[in-house]
């Protein structure tokens, strides 16, 4: 007797929008097989039935049927599950388009309902726009170290923590709400237990959906009812465009359940949803032989493929004793607030590092709020800190959320608290890490490596060299307003930078600026032919005029006491660059456009703020501060460059070990004037050495499409500028277009 395929299944994007429940997708979705070859798209779910008059003691255990799919060539065995008297499914997504041929078989060789002649299936192009279906199913980038679709697509892991989100606590409606708020945020996965769960023994009534529990007492006999209820809420993620990482149970009921029988749970959860795009994590907490010998089996029996991993107390790599069981390392890195948070960037580092390379994210960060810690800045700091070391994509976890608690039970043993997930799902870190994502989508994220060395000890860096940097700047102070220093910028890019405010998503504008020219340290050995220079030995001394207090030569030195302003009178340019040496006991400052006592510009180092910054002096007033940058520690010995450009100044200090830089700042003072220094009053006198002029480079001052000059700095580094706020900020250059 030939098999009768019941139904055909055509999944997931075509009909789901108007059905309120499973029974209703069923009945639109499924329809009576014909003579001609049934008809699904690309990556969609085909799905048919198959019925049997023989029954079985326990269907369950008695017979396995597997259904095999040939086409071009190439063969998929795909397990069929029971689904509940004599019918046993089947689910296939078929990976290119063409003609399949399918045959069921079943290990009860006597029963002629499972075992059948071939029959036809053809695969169209999926007409839809889910991305999940248009790009195919997930996998590992050819550089080991992101996700992508089978097209090769990029696919960025934002994931969400729903540990219980299949449990009757969480109601189908309240499920759809929360699928919509995540959907809306960013968010591309949900980490949900399809089994075993945590924080609960062994078939506590608390696992229960409205059909009950999944599993009799002993995991002898599984109840389809609870899995026909569980498929409506994976297919709705799915509809959502969001990849359900379904967890096969928890580590610690491993002795209770045995390794063949959660091999056989396995079988049973492949055969269900193996047709949809979901990612596979073994069990959670779990690890050693068992688990592993469990990864082996899955990696047989799923004719996906799909990607693999495990949830880890520590790390997935080190939990398993053959890493070829998984795709990628998956990380826990603990609760604990800061002290927790702290500990995840060395953690990811540590596994980025280990070869053979292979992705890494963190599964399981502290959650937002959970026993009330770790709030939004805590969840920022471990999102930022990670992906900008070389995590392949991040999980979010919220108290409420992660255990579906409701008013008068949180589900979870021992209460952490009392959160419900309607709560949790507002949580202001859940919109955040959306906003972060939605920032980095804006670039080629897939191709960013981490880059420490850019960034100052305390923050954290990634990008493309050439082309765009992210620096992550964690809060520093209450009220420390210091923006961060980069370092080693490419030569001759023109760069474009903003901070964004990674809690509102805001940006500040901090303008365009060029690092020009072939020097290695700030402002020391270029090639551009000099204006002037001076040892202080007395072969220039005339060039010089004071306009202030009387200075003088000695030994190599230019001395001048408080209300020092002393001016090269031969040379008036517009776009000039100057450096001295100096002591940093006393003030020192260059002079810039020099066109009277009191108008000028001045670039000026001062002791007593331990600051340097600018000042654009017009009829006698000082102004501002102006890009205003502490100086914490400076030896004894300065050097002191400052440049003027167009509209734009900028100043550089160091003492051959520390280099502090001012923003380019926007100044009113831009025709032509002198050069000179300048001592005012902090100190009594200030020795200046080793005096050089020059024109900025030609052409180095680029063209923005406004029209407006952009800086120039001759360095290898920028100093960003002040903060809008003390907060956490992420900094962005990006190359400015022509």
């Amino acid at each position: 007797m030939n098999p009768k395929p019941e139904k055909t299944f055509r999944a997931i994007s075509r009909a789901w929008g108007a059905a309120p429940s499973v029974l209703r997708v069923l009945g639109v979705c499924l329809v009576a097989a014909a003579a001609a070859a049934a008809e699904v798209g690309q990556w969609e779910a085909f799905e048919t039935s198959f019925q049997t008059a023989r029954r079985y003691a326990n269907p369950f255990t008695d017979v396995e049927v597997n259904v095999t799919f040939t086409h071009g060539g190439r063969q998929w065995v795909v397990p069929a599950f029971w689904a509940g008297g004599g019918k046993w499914t089947v689910r296939f997504a078929p990976p290119a388009q063409g003609e399949y041929q399918y045959r069921v078989q079943c290990t009860d060789p006597s029963n002629r309902d499972l075992n059948g002649a071939g029959q036809s299936l053809s695969v169209t192009a999926y007409p839809g726009d889910n991305p999940l279906l248009k790009h195919g199913f997930l996998r590992v980038s050819a550089d080991r170290r992101h996700f992508e679709h089978a097209d090769g697509t990029a696919f960025f892991w934002l994931g969400d923590t729903w540990w219980k989100g299949l449990c009757k606590r969480m109601t189908w409606q309240g499920f759809r709400e929360l699928t919509a708020d995540r959907k809306a945020k960013g968010f591309s996965v949900v980490q949900i237990v399809a089994g075993p769960y945590p924080d609960q023994p062994p078939f506590d009534p608390r696992w229960e959906n409205e059909a009950g529990l999944p599993y009799d007492q002993d995991y002898a006999q599984v109840r389809p009812a609870y899995f026909d209820l569980a498929d409506h809420r994976i297919r709705h993620l799915v509809e959502a465009g969001i990849v359900p990482a379904i967890v096969g149970g928890w580590g610690w009921h491993m002795p209770s359940a045995g390794v063949e029988k959660m091999k056989r749970h396995w079988r049973y959860l492949i055969a269900r949803y193996g047709a949809y795009p979901v990612v596979w994590i073994i069990g959670g907490e779990a690890g050693g032989p068992q688990w592993t010998e469990v990864a082996k089996y899955v990696r047989q029996a799923d004719p996906g493929p799909h990607l693999v991993t495990l949830h880890p107390i520590d790390s997935a790599r080190k939990s398993v004793t053959d890493e070829t069981v998984i795709d990628f390392d998956m990380l826990q890195t603990g609760h604990g607030d800061w002290s927790a948070a702290l500990g995840a960037v060395p953690k990811i580092r540590a596994a980025f590092a280990r070869t053979p390379a292979m992705p890494v994210l963190v599964g399981e960060a502290c959650y937002e709020q959970h026993m009330q810690t770790a709030f939004q800045d805590v969840q920022r700091y471990v999102f930022w800190g990670c992906l900008l070391s070389g995590e392949a994509g991040h999980t979010y976890g919220a108290a409420g959320v992660w255990h579906a608690g409701v008013e008068g039970d949180p589900g979870t043993s021992p209460v952490y608290d009392f959160t419900t997930w309607r709560e949790g799902m507002n949580f202001p870190g859940s919109t955040q890490l959306g906003l972060g994502k939605k920032l980095l989508e804006q670039y080629s994220w897939w191709r960013f490596q981490p880059h420490p060395e850019w960034a100052e000890p305390d923050c954290f860096a990634a990008g493309m060299p050439g082309e765009v940097r992210f620096i992550y700047q964690p809060r520093r102070g209450v009220y420390d307003w210091n923006g961060s220093l980069v370092k080693h910028l490419d030569r001759n890019v023109p760069y474009r930078a903003f901070y964004f405010n990674p809690a509102n998503a805001k940006r500040y504008d901090l303008g365009a600026f060029v690092c020009a020219g072939p020097p290695a340290k700030p402002f020391e050995g270029h090639t551009l032919p000099l204006l002037f220079s001076d040892r202080f030995d007395g072969a220039e001394a005339s060039a010089w005029k004071d306009h202030g207090t009387p200075s003088h030569c000695e030994s190599g030195r230019m001395v001048g006491a408080k209300g020092m302003l002393t001016i090269v009178e031969p040379i008036s340019e517009t776009n000039l660059m100057a450096s001295v040496e100096a002591n940093s006991d006393a003030e020192a400052g260059i002079v810039l456009r020099f066109h009277a006592p009191d108008h000028y510009l001045v670039a000026l180092y001062t002791p007593s703020l331990k600051a340097i910054y600018i000042h654009d002096r017009q009829s006698g007033n000082w102004g501002e501060a102006l890009g205003q940058v502490a100086v914490p520690e400076i030896g004894p010995k300065i050097q002191l460059t400052a440049a003027a450009f167009g509209p734009s100044a900028a100043l550089v200090l160091t003492d051959g070990q520390r280099t502090y830089y001012t923003p380019p700042v926007k100044v009113a003072n831009v025709s032509s004037g002198k050069t000179g220094l300048w001592h005012y009053q902090i100190g009594e006198s200030q020795e200046y050495a080793n005096f050089q002029l020059s024109r900025t480079q030609p052409g180095a001052v680029q063209r923005e499409t406004n029209g407006q000059a952009c800086p120039v700095f001759w360095s290898d580094d920028y100093k960003a500028p002040r903060l809008p706020s003390p907060q956490d900020w992420v900094l962005v250059l990006e190359r400015a277009k022509p």
